[in-house]
């Protein structure tokens, strides 16, 4: 084995014994400006990749504006957007402050945060709370009197009392959940039912002593007892805790983020510290939820989540999870050769994730810039639909762009060459 390929198998392997040595527990719940770094009252963070106010999509416009509002900054929205063109408002990207966020990632001071602790490492990371199921919520872009509301409640009434239940549990296992979840038929991406009920079941009797009136304990309980997808958010959180101890070693092939901003698609590679390499975003294959909407209006591939793939859950696992199959009109023999094709650009199996339709082998996991570049196997992603302004209409999957490794690899090459 030549010099270089040496370095490079070595520095894989160490990423993924990183990976699988990750351990996040979701060990508190507090307000943004009091845990996420460098978070400022007057900050709203979006999903990544980073990109200006005039290019963003309207997801993220009409959301950033929400929030400002919600804040207490601006009256209106107008107002709002009036104060981010004079640069009275700091806007970037979730994953420069260690954060993820489903869609378009809205976070601002007030958000109630998932704090996620990798207990091998020490870091932490962070997601803010699910709103609950709809199709009109902050984070899908949306936002109005009763979004506000529900906003609200959550940060004043729900994230303490669901603070308090954390720390009673003495913090909640999330990798142990993932595991069991993939068996009960979640690919912890587009489908997280069997995690929130995993995680509802662990969280309830410490919910049932919470220092709160009853009917307040009542409210908190019933709102986790429905929300399908609440704990995506804490799985998003725990494989960015488990990658960033991933970045910045040297040679690693291995990608340690994918993100969209409904603009663009971007990658981190470990060997390449913390740059971004982007491409246009794809349009996502999907359902539309009603019948008068369609591709035209739809915005390209948006959010955060699909950290999931990056860590080998969601898409790359869709055997798991034949359900999202209904999404694309697909059948659990294309499910399976769709998690077959994701080996084929992964560096490893994780043992850890185990899926039952494939007579429990390890999900694949370590997407390696140059495989993905060599077989031209683009990552393959369980995602929602938004509206090109707000909203979401549906859900499917997308393919990552090629081009993103093709420019990942031609730098790293660069880097290098001299190896």
């Amino acid at each position: 084995m030549s010099g270089i390929k040496a370095k490079i198998e070595e520095a894989n392997q160490k990423t993924l014994d990183i990976l699988f040595k990750g351990q996040p527990v979701l060990v508190d719940i507090r307000p943004a400006l009091d845990v996420v770094p460098g978070m400022t009252e007057n900050m709203v963070l979006h999903s990544a990749p980073p990109i200006e106010w005039e290019r963003m999509c309207g997801p993220h416009r009409h959301g950033i504006a929400g929030a400002v509002v919600w804040e207490g900054l601006a009256d209106t929205k107008d107002d709002a957007v009036t104060m981010i063109e004079r640069g009275e408002i700091m806007i970037e990207p979730c994953h420069h402050h260690d954060t993820v966020g489903a869609g378009a990632g809205i976070t601002s001071a007030t958000t109630p945060m998932l704090v996620v602790e990798n207990k091998t490492f020490g870091n932490r990371a962070y997601s803010c709370l699910s709103e609950g199921g709809g199709l009109q919520l902050i984070k899908w872009g949306s936002y109005d009197e009763k979004i506000a509301e529900n906003l609200h409640w959550q940060a004043k009434v729900l994230r303490p009392v669901l603070q308090a239940a954390v720390l009673s549990a003495g913090g909640v296992d999330i990798k142990s959940i993932i595991s069991k979840a993939v068996q009960m038929g979640d690919e912890c991406h587009n489908r997280s039912i069997a995690a929130s009920a995993i995680f509802f079941r662990e969280i309830a009797p410490h919910l049932l002593h919470a220092d709160a009136n009853r009917d307040t304990v009542l409210s908190c309980t019933e709102s986790l007892a429905v929300s399908e997808h609440f704990f995506l958010h804490a799985i998003m959180a725990a494989a960015k805790a488990m990658l960033d101890p991933a970045k910045k070693i040297s040679y690693s092939t291995v990608v340690t983020a994918m993100a969209r901003n409904g603009v663009e698609f971007g990658i981190q590679v470990g060997g390449l510290d913390d740059m971004w390499f982007t491409a246009p975003a794809n349009d996502v294959d999907g359902l539309f939820f009603r019948s008068e909407w369609g591709p035209e209006d739809a915005a390209p591939d948006l959010g955060d989540s699909c950290i999931t793939e990056t860590v080998g859950l969601g898409g790359f696992i869709q055997a798991a999870a034949p359900t999202v199959q209904q999404y694309v009109q697909g059948s659990m023999q294309q499910a399976i050769a769709n998690t077959n094709e994701m080996r084929e650009i992964c560096v490893g199996t994780n043992q850890d994730v185990q899926i039952p339709a494939m007579d429990f082998a390890g999900a694949p996991i370590g997407i390696d810039i140059r495989k993905v570049a060599q077989t031209r196997i683009a990552p393959l992603i369980d995602t929602a639909i938004t509206h090109k302004e707000h909203g979401l209409i549906g859900a499917g999957q997308v393919r990552a762009p090629l081009e993103c490794f093709d420019k990942a690899l031609k730098a790293y090459s660069s880097r290098y060459a001299a190896a």
